[in-house]
């Protein structure tokens, strides 16, 4: 926070809230003394923040005094999400394209660096997938991120790509920033991205953006699909159509309308 908007700032709270921002997917659970050292403080200085967090219940400490993230957190996301529009809107159409297709569709938009999930339906009824919302990935070698990159306001500024890691997953992993940079000119072309193994081997994806009431790019979808052959050599025009043409009705639902020549 800069300028003016400093003074505003309340100190005990911006504490709280980055001792949250520490747990992720890689950082499950802390000690005191690990959450001091990384916000630069001592623990017993921590420890008024700590305990309020606990009594809310947005931390958790267990037998072994490593803090964990609550159950509050999930039920206040859950809140939000249930309040979202685009969820609402999206979510029969994603429900419509995983059966029809027998395979995963998911809903995703660009949250900072990453894609953040909001939906996720499943077309196969014996399919036991990991719960997948609220959880972000990366953008750069994902459908939902390159969709969410190549229609981004600053998608044409190479200092935007350059700001983003570019870490790779796989061996078909981008990570050269003209070679991003051209394919997601390509993804503009045609209107739809595709990731065959960038970000998990045996995995593809095709995505489509999803465009708000004022023309401007909100989301995406995408489609989950078994990788053979046929994915290999980029045989998936009726794949992306089956995408292309959802995000369409969830577009136009969302009060969009193409401007002339331009097709969503």
């Amino acid at each position: 926070m800069v300028g003016v908007a400093r003074q505003y700032l309340n100190k005990s709270l911006d504490r709280a809230l980055r001792i949250l921002d520490l747990f992720d997917e890689s950082q499950t659970s802390l000690t005191a003394s690990e959450i001091a050292n990384t916000v630069g403080t001592t623990p017993a200085t921590l420890y008024p923040t700590l305990h309020t967090l606990v009594s809310h219940g947005y931390l958790i400490r267990d037998d072994r005094k490593h803090f964990r993230l609550g159950m509050k957190l999930l039920e206040r996301s859950g809140q939000v999400l249930a309040q979202s529009d685009l969820r609402r809107v999206a979510r029969p159409y994603l429900k419509e394209l995983a059966r029809s297709r027998q395979v995963t569709s998911d809903l995703g938009i660009l949250y900072g660096h990453e894609v953040l999930y909001l939906e996720r339906e499943v077309g196969h009824p014996t399919a036991v997938l990991a719960e997948v919302v609220g959880r972000r990935v990366p953008a750069h070698c994902t459908s939902l991120g390159k969709v969410l990159l190549a229609f981004h306001p600053d998608a044409g500024d190479t200092g935007f790509l350059r700001s983003f890691s570019l870490d790779r997953y796989t061996p078909n992993t981008i990570v050269d920033v003209k070679k991003l940079a051209d394919e997601l000119a390509e993804v503009r072309r045609r209107g739809y991205a595709l990731d065959i193994e960038e970000f998990h081997q045996g995995n593809a994806c095709v995505g489509a953006p999803i465009w708000s009431h004022g023309g401007r790019v909100v989301a995406a979808i995408s489609l989950m699909l078994p990788v053979d052959e046929r994915i290999r050599n980029r045989n998936c025009e009726n794949d992306a159509a089956a995408v292309v043409a959802t995000a369409s009705d969830i577009s136009s639902e969302l009060g969009y309308v193409p401007a002339k020549g331009r097709a969503t």
